[in-house]
């Protein structure tokens, strides 16, 4: 059975799983590393498990099985479309429990947090997270304060406040909103999903979930980029895979920037993006300063993708696309698409490749921003 440590990604100081530490005394994020010895997934058996992400147990690191707070979360349905002589598998991800993939990072990190005896939280969002992180403390009994941007959309904030989380308004900008936050985990516990690395093992199941599915390893995969949380665990569940000797191959990692916070691309591309002077429609990933832009990077360089830069025009023309497959998301989502358009364009695929593309949160979170941006 495979074994588990939390270790520092920069200094590899290692820590035990009860720790309320939520980063490295040397100021890195820490890391969740699964120690595989030998284990490998049996996908006959996995068919009579239930069809949740917990049904990869083994390879989340919960110690004990009561502790698992799960709301059905994962397993979520795959739609293949072809584009242009390229395969386009789009997980809908959106139809998680509170309407966002976040769901998977949620029930894996309070599931741990249950295990340790956390009893009140402290999460910074601008919507998503803070939603799930919300609706699986309410499940778990853990009391959660939520601080989210003043201008955060109000059908996450709604959300919010309706699972009974406490809702802390911060006006200005997004650094705001986590300086504040940390100033109140002082009191508290800091679930922050920028730097909680058992969000990421969540997160990670989507890449277990799309090989399940599909029988296969995509080619490349397109995935919005805030902190990173996705990413990561996109490119973290593919080399697992790949380390049980299931998959021969890791996808191309494309993350999707806009031109408000291109810090990914611009650490990778080593130039300076001109910020637009447009509304931000893609709030979801309007983070500053990642706090895993190293790991971000890198993952992209090992698999031979890139960070692609969206405009607003052209998340609206995403958005359209999806629209017209009978599919409605959020801006956020529609990043993806955007990108997708673009690589497929710039004939950056060879037919007949196969594209995973997650969308990742529903449009019925964003009936403002759609509304006034995209359908004005």
């Amino acid at each position: 059975m495979p074994h588990f440590r939390l270790r520092c990604s920069l200094c590899d100081r290692l820590y035990s799983f009860d720790t309320r530490a939520w980063r490295c005394t040397c100021g890195a994020p820490l890391d969740v590393e699964v120690l595989l010895q030998g284990f490998t997934l049996d996908f006959e058996k996995l068919r009579a498990r239930e069809n949740t992400l917990w049904r990869y147990r083994e390879l989340l690191p919960i110690r004990e099985q009561n502790s698992i707070v799960s709301l059905g979360e994962g397993f979520t349905p795959i739609m293949v479309r072809e584009i242009n002589g390229t395969k386009v598998v789009y997980k809908l991800d959106f139809l998680n429990p509170t309407g966002s993939f976040k769901d998977r990072g949620a029930s894996v990190l309070i599931s741990h947090l249950n295990e340790i005896g956390i009893k009140e939280i402290v999460e910074d969002s601008s919507g998503n997270a803070g939603a799930a992180i919300a609706a699986y403390s309410k499940a778990a009994g853990i009391k959660c304060r939520v601080f989210v941007p003043a201008e955060a959309p109000f059908g996450k904030v709604l959300q919010i406040i309706v699972y009974g989380a406490e809702i802390i308004r911060v006006p200005g900008s997004r650094e705001n909103v986590n300086k504040a936050a940390l100033e109140a985990a002082q009191k508290s516990y800091y679930a922050g999903h920028l730097w909680n690395p058992f969000f990421i093992e969540g997160l990670k199941t989507i890449s277990f979930e799309v090989y399940e599915q599909t029988r296969g390893v995509p080619d490349a995969a397109i995935l919005p980029v805030g902190s990173g949380g996705l990413l990561l665990g996109v490119h973290k569940g593919f080399k697992e895979l790949r380390e049980m000797r299931l998959a021969e191959k890791i996808p191309r990692i494309f993350g999707v920037q806009t031109y408000g916070f291109a810090q990914a691309y611009e650490r990778l591309h080593n130039k300076k993006v001109k910020k637009a002077e447009e509304a931000i429609l893609a709030d979801g990933i309007a983070v500053p300063n990642p706090p895993r832009i190293d790991q971000i990077v890198r993952a992209v360089k090992e698999t031979g993708g890139d960070i692609i830069l969206v405009s607003n025009e052209e998340i609206i023309e995403g958005f359209k696309d999806l629209a017209s497959l009978g599919l409605f998301v959020e801006p956020t989502s529609a990043t993806a698409q955007a990108a997708l358009n673009k690589l497929i364009k710039e004939k950056v695929f060879e037919r007949g490749s196969t594209i995973f593309v997650p969308l990742t949160g529903i449009g019925l979170k964003a009936t403002d921003k759609i509304g006034k941006y995209i359908l004005k």
